[in-house]
Order: C-alpha cells, then structure tokens, then sequence
C-alpha cells in the first residue's frame, strides 16, 4: 500500500512524530475535505507517503511551524514544506511523474483550471451551506443555487462527451471535486438526485477508481461524522 503509516488524529500536547528520510509526509485530517484532495492525486501517483492526522479542534502545538495558517493539508519531505490543497496537488502531481493528472493540450488544460475554479466558487460553497454550515431560512436559496451549478456541471460533462471530465480516467480535475460528491449521502431527500443522471453515472465510475477506492471513507462514518459535527462534537477517529 502507499500509505506506509497513519496516525491518529494528534492533539495539543502530542509530540512530533521523527521524519523519516525521503518519505513524503501528509499532515491531514481524515474528513477534512481538502485533505482528501491531496490523498487521492496522492493514491492516483501510486506516491509511498506517510499521513500525520491532525485534531483541527485541538492542533499539536508544534502545527504552527509546519504550516502557520494551521490548516490541512500540508506536504513535508526532508524538512521542505508546501501547504494549501491545489498547492499540495500540484506539487504532489509534478514530484511523481507516473500517470500525470493534467492534459497535455494547454486549452484543454485551461479549462479544467477553469472548472475547478467554477467549481471552487459555485458549487462547494453551496453545498457547505446545505450540510455543514446551514443559513436558516435560506435553505431554499442555496438548495436552487446548488441544483443550478450541478446542472451546469453536467452540461459540462456531457459536452465532453467522456466518462470521467479528465478524459478516459479521472484527472486533477475529477479529483478536486470529489470529495464533496463522495458526501453526497449528507444531502436530504429534498435533493434531486435523479435529475443529474449523468453525474450520478460519472459518481458510480468515480467510486470504482482505485484512486477513490484508497481515500474513501465509508458512508455510515460520513452519516456519523455528520451527526456529531451537527451536535458540536469533533470525533475523528472511528
């Protein structure tokens, strides 16, 4: 496996586990969905790598000198440190040079790059909104906005014409969306799944990717996660 070692999830006075020599290191947290960015270009590189969980609640207090903004993911091999989840993606994309994630033809990568950002500033926020942080009495707004920017999702890939948006398999592209279309199980039944066919076609052939398959977490753990974030409670390990 890749994965050569995880740890817990570390808290304030955990001590900073010694680096091994020439093993890329992941600071991560398990349902942090940024995290599992870097986990799956990670997983679709075939990379060895350890993972270092970290309580976002309750962080090691050595966290900060690895990444001041105290946030996941963060990459460290032999003391060189790259933070941020498209950084960490982009980095972990070039350092291996198996299956590269991104197109070869420059327009075709412009508008991946330009996807995501779609996606970045359409897509997960309004599902934040409909999950995690719910707006009262704006349920109904972010609900429409959410369906709007899906449909336009789906346009987008069946203009493609392709099963994944990165072709033939899934590319960076496919990978910075999915975690949040992994937590589709959160979304309630007001939600209208079946009126997105093709990514309900394109969710099952991503659950299938070894890739995927690597970095998932099962949907009950999400369903439980979800339940105690709702109640206040930051429960990481299952």
């Amino acid at each position: 496996m890749p994965v050569v070692e995880e740890t817990k999830h570390l808290e304030v006075d955990a001590p900073l586990p010694p680096l091994k020599k020439g093993l890329l290191r992941l600071y991560s947290n398990r349902f942090c969905v940024f995290s599992q960015r870097t986990r799956l270009v990670l997983a679709a590189k075939s990379a060895n790598y350890e993972i270092i969980n970290i309580h976002l609640k309750k962080k090691p207090t050595w966290y900060a000198s690895k990444n001041p903004n105290g946030t996941t993911p963060c990459l460290e091999k032999d003391e060189d440190i790259v933070w941020d989840s498209i950084i960490t993606c982009e980095y972990g994309n070039d350092i291996f040079a198996e299956n590269p994630l991104w197109p070869t033809d420059p327009l075709a990568k412009a508008k991946d790059r330009m996807l995501i950002d779609f996606f970045n500033s359409k897509i997960f926020p309004n599902f934040m909104k409909l999950t995690f942080y719910p707006v009262e009495g704006k349920e109904e707004f972010y609900q429409q906005e959410y369906e709007k920017n899906v449909g336009k999702l789906q346009e987008n890939l069946v203009e493609r014409g392709t099963t994944f948006f990165g072709g033939s398999q899934p590319g960076m592209v496919d990978y910075m969306m999915w975690p949040w279309f992994e937590r589709w199980v959160l979304l309630d039944d007001t939600f209208p799944k079946d009126n997105f066919p093709t990514i309900l076609t394109w969710r099952k052939n991503m659950i299938a990717a070894p890739a995927v398959k690597e970095a998932a977490i099962p949907d009950d753990i999400h369903l439980e996660y979800f339940k105690n974030f709702k109640q206040n409670i930051f429960q990481y390990d299952y």
